[in-house]
């Protein structure tokens, strides 16, 4: 991102009026304008940039997202702000009247020419636009898309606007850029110096040489091969074949010797490729209606007048000359209109013979009229009772009506999904719609690598739970499960009787970050109030994580998490004492059979046997989908992507840090005395003791597993600050904190007075006998959780004590967008509290 006099700078050398300054000024100072959703198909979210060291927001996972990462790794590309203010449009509507609406585009971009707004649609819905609203989205003659009053607007002050339509976007290209991302963010540490020389020596001698190869001959790691590539020391043309498919990846020496050995003759392996990557809609559709017959056949009139298409001599031929310059003929006429030649040597067996329909065009319309308005209604009439009225109506017209079989035919050819909408409602529907509808439009359907896509979710386990100490029923609990979505592997999993919370998202990331030392590069969530939150998204910032959110009522974006929620309860859930199962018939339900009363296992038992069949069984049984196990399919993946060494979180004490949660405001004032105010707590340290750190705002975090102990960064370091009612609280949970306030406010609005709730009065009535009454069952469960808590890592609940806490101080910048930017994303991480502020705008 610019600074101040970086951008004074630019703007005299792109020559804007002046009028431009105050405009862009603005965009670069206010915060976005508008905060996106995830409504009814899309995935939104936050991509960390590191170019503008903040996040920004995208609406579109499809669209936008893939926008985002042009800007991020364009050398042109100086600034990319999101959802900048609205401008004001005006234009003509389709029936010719003025119209003036707030627009907000989707990004202001800064380049190295000049600024301007951009927004990003799909191509189909412009092509809806361009019919609703003729005066708004035009093609113009190049076949861009434009919206003349948004440029009009823009043209006052010397900007420009764009419409981005997502036919523009190279998913293959896009596919790579986020498997190099690692090696772009993090440091790039050279390669050793004979490594290099050697990978270097042997691309220079086998120029064009497969990744695949190259993966298997090349000394070194596949850590350094891609750094390399980086780094701009081997070549690869990233629109030419993904990554992840090394077998298709040619690499150079440089870009010269790539372009010099682009025109030799191309072989069968690259003709198919070629027929793979066509984006022309018929030609695609010509493929798909290619059987593997056919494909075969046209493999081998290929072979046959390969020698002919370039000039290369060839023997003599069995085949007629006709058949040979007819199979040239249609080569030749397929690569002009479609861009590839094979698709006119498939052979059209299935175009053959009269396909003409045998029913008359205005009976056909009557019969589709009346399946569309009478049968799909949410009436729910039969078949039958539709037909009649349909025969009565081709009378009444003097048309012969088709037989009762030729009508049911037509009803089944109706796109079911859509049917039982219509006629039983969207929820009816929704079992039939196509898992993981968003990722699979334009990228790989579950990444390319681990760790690339990772989802978060929660469940109710099936069965009843006992206290350790008193066998007494303490109900169900709740598993927090982080899966990664390309190996179908558990690489975390965290068990606790409250319901889902920050607790339990920031116990799941600790676990993985325990077990593998990594964090995901993207975590897909549901909507849920646990996800969105001040401390979670900065924790993700921090670590340079893409947050992106599933759409509302849409269970089959989260499918690979689901699923695993059902493989837990009957692989091994249900085959436990005190499972749920019988709960689903409740007439069946007697005191016999009471779960509650079967119920043997313990918190701490049940999630010792749970991460032993996560981690040690379910990760060794061969998978479906994948053909060998998660664990196989995880380390084979890592053995052709790399280690990536980039992503490497440290599990230390700064890393505890940064996953405490913070309060609503985010600091607490230094009362004299008292210190410092959190969650109606006062906390102490003798650092308050300093005269210039009292009545000062000072940034505070707390443990949510023990109400006893706080954090605050006073000076250049974070201190430990003890309760004043210590002995009271030590090992109190915040949710058990949460119970007895309720109850007292409660007691307040009863005797209809004013309460001050004080913590003096909160300790006395969390030591009374009828506190201990009231929250008995609550303490049983958090003494549950610390369990499982020494269970992972020993008292992972609370700081070590003694150790440091010294951070070093990070710089302010001087707007209060850029007071908003990301922590510092080097690799040695530093914790400062102007970063506890960085998503309070959204």
């Amino acid at each position: 991102m610019l600074t101040d006099h970086e951008f004074l700078l630019w703007f005299r050398s792109v020559h804007l009026p002046d009028r431009a300054k105050p405009v862009i000024t603005q965009i670069r100072m206010s915060e976005p304008s508008r905060r996106v959703r995830s409504t009814v198909g899309n995935v939104c979210g936050r991509y960390p940039s590191r170019k503008m060291g903040r996040t920004i927001q995208f609406e579109s996972h499809r669209n936008e997202l893939a926008t985002i990462l042009e800007y991020e790794h364009s050398k042109a590309v100086l600034e990319f702000w999101d959802q900048p203010p609205a401008i004001q449009l005006a234009y003509l509507s389709k029936h010719g009247r003025r119209l003036g609406v707030c627009h907000t585009p989707d990004f202001f971009v800064l380049h190295a020419h000049g600024a301007g707004w951009e927004e990003c649609k799909v191509e189909e819905d412009l092509q809806r636009l361009t019919i609703r609203s003729p005066h708004r989205y035009v093609r113009g003659a190049d076949g861009q898309w434009r919206c003349p009053p948004a440029e009009q607007y823009a043209a006052i002050f010397g900007l420009t606007y764009r419409v981005r339509s997502s036919a523009e976007i190279h998913w293959i290209y896009q596919r790579n850029m986020l498997f190099l991302e690692d090696y772009w963010r993090g440091d790039r540490t050279p390669v050793d110096r004979q490594t290099q020389t050697t990978i270097q020596a042997l691309v220079a001698a086998h120029p064009g040489i497969t990744l695949a190869a190259l993966l298997d001959r090349a000394p070194g790691t596949p850590d350094d091969l891609y750094q390399l590539i980086v780094m701009e020391e081997l070549f690869i043309d990233l629109h030419a074949a993904p990554l992840a498919e090394p077998a298709w990846v040619q690499v150079f020496g440089d870009a010269q010797t790539a372009r010099s050995l682009s025109g030799h003759s191309p072989t069968l392996r690259e003709v198919l490729k070629e027929v793979s990557t066509v984006s022309n809609a018929a030609a695609r559709d010509r493929l798909a209606q290619a059987s593997p017959a056919d494909l075969e056949r046209a493999l081998s009139r290929y072979t046959v007048i390969r020698l002919r298409l370039y000039g290369e001599p060839c023997g003599v031929s069995a085949l007629p000359a006709r058949t040979l310059s007819r199979w040239l003929a249609l080569y030749r006429e397929a690569e002009a209109s479609y861009g590839a030649g094979l698709l006119g040597l498939i052979p059209r067996r299935h175009a053959r013979g009269n396909r003409a329909p045998r029913l008359p065009e205005q009976t056909r319309l009557l019969m589709q009229d009346y399946i569309q308005q009478h049968y799909e209604t949410l009436k729910q009439p039969s078949i039958n009772a539709v037909y009649g009225a349909f025969v009565r109506a081709c009378e009444a017209r003097a048309l012969a009506p088709p037989t009762y079989a030729t009508f049911c035919t037509y009803v089944r050819r109706q796109p079911r999904t859509e049917q039982i909408r219509k006629r039983q409602g969207d929820r009816a529907a929704m079992p039939l719609q196509p898992c993981y509808l968003e990722l699979t439009l334009s990228t790989p359907r579950h990444g390319d690598r681990p760790f690339e896509i990772c989802h978060i979710d929660h469940t109710e386990l099936d069965i009843e739970l006992v206290c350790s100490r008193t066998g007494r029923n303490l109900g169900r609990p709740w598993a927090t499960f982080l899966s990664d979505t390309f190996s179908r592997r558990l690489l975390a999993v965290f068990l606790t009787y409250d319901p889902p919370s920050y607790r339990s998202c920031m116990m799941v990331i600790r676990e993985c970050v325990r077990r593998h030392g990594r964090f995901p590069q993207s975590i897909i969530i549901d909507g849920g109030r646990e996800f969105d939150s001040v401390y979670f998204d900065t924790l993700l910032a921090r670590y340079e994580c893409t947050k992106k959110t599933r759409p509302p009522a849409q269970p089959r974006f989260g499918s690979v998490c689901e699923r695993l929620f059902g493989v837990a309860n009957t692989q091994f859930l249900h085959n436990l004492a005190g499972n749920t199962q019988m709960t689903k018939s409740p007439r069946q339900l007697t005191r016999a059979v009471d779960p509650k009363r079967h119920a043997v296992w313990t918190l701490a038992a049940l999630y010792e046997r749970l991460c032993e069949w996560a981690y040690d069984v379910h990760d060794t049984l061969d998978h479906p989908a994948l053909g060998q196990s998660p664990r196989e399919a995880f380390a084979a993946a890592r053995r052709t992507s790399g280690e990536r060494p980039q992503r490497a979180v440290v599990y230390d004490e700064e890393f505890w840090l940064w996953t405490f949660p913070t309060t609503a405001r985010g600091k607490a004032r230094v009362v004299p005395g008292r210190g410092v105010k959190v969650n109606y707590i006062f906390y102490w340290s003798s650092a308050f003791r300093d005269p210039a750190v009292e009545q000062t705002l000072v940034p505070v975090r707390y443990d949510p597993y023990n109400a006893g102990t706080a954090f605050a960064y006073v000076g250049t370091r974070w201190v430990e600050c003890l309760s004043e009612h210590y002995a009271s609280l030590r090992g109190r949970s915040e949710r058990e904190l949460m119970v007895a306030s309720a109850e007292l406010r409660k007691r307040a609005q009863t005797h209809a007075r004013q309460y001050a709730m004080t913590a003096r009065r909160l300790a006395d009535f969390l030591t009374s006998v009828e506190a201990e009454e009231l929250l008995r069952a609550q303490r049983l469960r958090d003494r549950e959780a610390h369990s499982v808590l020494r269970l992972i890592d020993g008292s992972i609940g609370t700081l070590p004590p003694g150790s440091a806490r010294d951070a070093s101080h990070a710089s302010r910048d001087a707007t209060p967008r850029q007071r908003a930017s990301i922590p510092s994303m080097s690799s040695a991480p530093t914790l400062h509290p102007d970063q506890l502020h960085v998503y309070e705008e959204y």
